[in-house]
């Protein structure tokens, strides 16, 4: 869709359409493509909207996107350098801010940030789920579950935290009740492909291996990071050989 659009209707825009484009490719956990775009993007706002605040755009959206993107690349020096400058007032810089620290193992460090997160923003469920997802990433998923009830309770129409609660379930050995969650996420993410592979790992858990096959196959439709589509792959010739 991103590409059919027609050009900028103002050179103004220019700076608009390609920071969109970053936000794209970080949406999409496309890493490489948002520190690719990083320069791209603060040349074009710099030449094509200079009378917009190009510090501030770039301190609150370019740069915390780009610093998660290093981090997720393993460029632990360049994502701190990157994130350190954003502004502490900046609910996303704050959250990117704990994701980034627990990525490093900084875990009481990412745990401050993201009670700074929700302190600051109590009533956006997007920190809850971040803070949820550090835990279920440390083996805790009774503390992940805690942060991902908070996040639908704020949010209960965000899909993300119904799939996370699913996962933590998963991590329990609850399979069974996993898949509830991931049903309930369904009604907001239909076509959200890691939703449909975790909803057909669990099947295959509660050995429902033909309900399973048809979640994987749904999955395989759908967009997957490059680690999901390891990890479908993966499922698919364990159901093969079963």
């Amino acid at each position: 869709m991103f590409r059919q659009l027609p050009p900028p209707p103002m050179e103004s825009d220019r700076g608009l359409r390609v920071l969109a484009q970053l936000m794209m490719e970080a949406g999409l956990e496309n890493w490489q493509g948002v520190v690719a775009l990083q320069p791209a993007v603060e040349r074009t706002w710099l030449r094509f909207s200079p009378g917009l605040d190009s510090k501030t755009i770039f301190a609150v959206q370019v740069r915390p996107w780009t610093a998660l993107a290093k981090a997720k690349l393993n460029d632990a020096a360049g994502a701190q350098a990157l994130i350190a400058a954003t502004p502490a007032d900046c609910y996303d810089c704050t959250r990117i801010r704990g994701q980034i620290a627990g990525i490093a193992g900084q875990y009481e460090r990412a745990d401050w940030w993201f009670a700074r997160a929700v302190h600051d923003a109590p009533s956006i469920p997007f920190a809850y789920e971040d803070w949820g997802r550090s835990q279920l990433a440390r083996a805790k998923p009774d503390a992940a579950i805690e942060k991902f009830k908070l996040a639908n309770r704020k949010g209960p129409h965000f899909a993300d935290a119904l799939e996370g609660w699913g996962e933590a379930l998963m991590a329990k050995n609850q399979s069974h009740l996993a898949q509830a969650k991931f049903k309930d996420a369904e009604n907001y993410a239909p076509n959200w492909g890691r939703l449909h592979l975790k909803w057909g790992e669990a099947l295959a858990y509660t050995g429902e291996a033909d309900a399973a096959k048809a979640q994987f196959t749904r999955a395989a439709q759908l967009d997957l990071t490059p680690s999901e589509k390891s990890e479908l792959a993966q499922q698919q010739h364990l159901g093969k050989k079963t």
